[in-house]
């Protein structure tokens, strides 16, 4: 589960975090930034 909140005050990356998020990202997003969390989170699947 990524936090997209446009809440980017310090220390709200760790509230989110731990309330359970896996990962958080604060609006404005760069598109670099999402592609690299779901990257890091979601699986690779393998060519058959």
């Amino acid at each position: 589960i990524v936090a997209m909140t446009a809440n980017a005050m310090q220390g709200e990356r760790e509230r989110c975090l731990e309330s359970g998020m896996n990962d958080y990202i604060s609006k404005p997003a760069k598109r670099a930034e999402i592609f690299t969390v779901l990257e890091k989170w979601l699986p690779r699947n393998k060519a058959a």
